[in-house]
């Protein structure tokens, strides 16, 4: 089959159901707690925010739908200075093939600033190289003990904190308005800033969120204002097993670049985005194409939004999803894995969702081997892929076998997650 066929075939039978199955929920669960006004976050919510419209109008929905532009990077780094201690925490946190130079553009500090700081760490020669992942505790020390570092750090963030908070009082969040938030999800951490942020400008009410799934939930949020669709941080283990966030989020973007920060403009706030390949934004464009008008004949075929004789086809939605996501076919890891991604700050171009990995790069991934070298027992680092599947497809000489060991890692690693989270939840409840 051609290329173009796979890509066609797979978007309209598997990622369109899939995704419409999702805003549906939204829709149905935005109505029945009475939210009037949705926040669709880019750029994972671009896609769920075209859909929705779509609905919205085709159903005469008391929903209005809006498209907010930010980021990790957008939120945090303006709040860094209001608590530290989690600055650095998020700075100096895990991801694919960490390096100094990665740990420093979260900080959001200037070149200049970077090349002081790494001279005062004595690590200037070590700025590109991958930091095991038990590493990283060293170098957040290290960060820690330089007042040059934080004061950099702390006078970038007060200064970005004004812009972050005009924006999102124009964006209508501080209305007297019942609201929530769409995202993918993961940990909902981007849910807790916003809602820090309006806590600045005095909001009182509350802002609850609407997720495809979470792993865990920050600290000190509130269960009930987190509501998951896919799986949550208490349910889904399967569900968990045979997905992949980070080929979701490849798939599921903005055709624009990641939000940077925020700018004045004849007198209001806007986006600052940053640039995006040309390729990857034909991609988004031809892929959103296919996914609005699958869901334009989705709404001309339902009666109502209720309409629930979908419940079947959802089901098969589901197992699809994760026959594609946990065991692509060659074709399916060839086009959705060679597309750009990062799961750091700025999106560099130089790493695929199936990035291309060596035999034995794919077997440190196995649960035994990876366990030592992640908590330290062995050393050297895990070369991570964003899409482990479609690496092992692409690249591997028994993707089968590199793919069942590595969801035996991820079971296990999700199952000690749902339990200390229920085990956290319990002790809450009781104290």
């Amino acid at each position: 089959m051609k290329k173009e066929d796979v890509f066609n075939k797979t978007s309209r039978e598997i990622l369109a159901p899939a995704l419409n199955g999702f805003v549906l929920w939204i829709l149905r669960q935005a109505q029945r707690n009475g939210i009037r006004r949705l926040y669709f976050l880019a750029r994972d919510g671009y896609l769920m925010y075209r859909c929705a419209r779509i609905y919205v109008e085709r159903f005469q929905l008391p929903i209005e739908c809006r498209y907010l532009c930010c980021s990790r990077y957008s939120l945090r780094l303006p709040m860094y200075h209001r608590d530290m201690k989690a600055a650095l925490d998020y700075i100096c946190r895990g991801g694919t093939e960490v390096t100094l130079d990665k740990i420093l553009d979260r900080s959001g500090i200037g070149e200049e600033e970077k090349r002081i700081t790494l001279e005062r760490m004595g690590m200037t020669e070590q700025r590109k190289t991958p930091i095991p992942y038990p590493y990283l505790k060293k170098i957040r020390q290290k960060l820690e003990d330089c007042p040059f570092f934080l004061k950099a750090v702390e006078k970038n963030s007060r200064e970005r904190l004004p812009s972050l908070l005009g924006y999102l009082e124009e964006a209508g969040l501080m209305e007297e308005v019942p609201m929530a938030l769409v995202d993918s999800g993961w940990t909902g951490s981007m849910q807790k800033e916003i809602c820090q942020a309006l806590g600045i400008l005095g909001k009182k009410g509350r802002v609850t969120g609407y997720y495809w799934g979470l792993y865990e939930l920050p600290e000190g949020v509130r269960r009930e204002d987190y509501h998951c669709y896919y799986f949550s941080p208490e349910a889904g283990l399967k569900k968990k097993v045979y997905f992949s966030n980070s080929l979701f989020e490849s798939i599921f973007s903005a055709p624009h670049g990641m939000t940077t920060g925020y700018e004045k403009v004849h007198g209001q706030w806007r986006p600052v985005y940053a640039r995006t390949d040309a390729g990857r934004k034909r991609f988004l464009e031809e892929l959103e194409k296919i996914l609005l008008e699958y869901t334009r004949n989705q709404a001309a075929s339902m009666k109502h939004i209720e309409d629930l004789h979908l419940i079947r086809g959802i089901q098969e939605t589901e197992k699809s999803l994760s026959r594609f996501m946990g065991k692509p076919k060659f074709q399916e890891a060839q086009i959705f894995g060679n597309q750009p991604f990062s799961d750091d700050i700025f999106d560099t171009g130089d790493q695929t969702a199936a990035g291309r990995m060596t035999e034995e790069e794919l077997k440190a991934n196995h649960f035994w081997n990876k366990v030592g070298k992640m908590s330290g027992f062995s050393s050297g680092c895990v070369k991570e892929s964003p899409w482990y599947e479609g690496s092992a497809v692409l690249y591997g000489k028994r993707p089968g076998y590199h793919i069942f060991m590595y969801h035996l890692y991820k079971y296990l690693l999700y199952l000690k997650k749902e339990t200390d989270f229920k085990y956290k939840e319990k002790k809450n409840c009781s104290g």
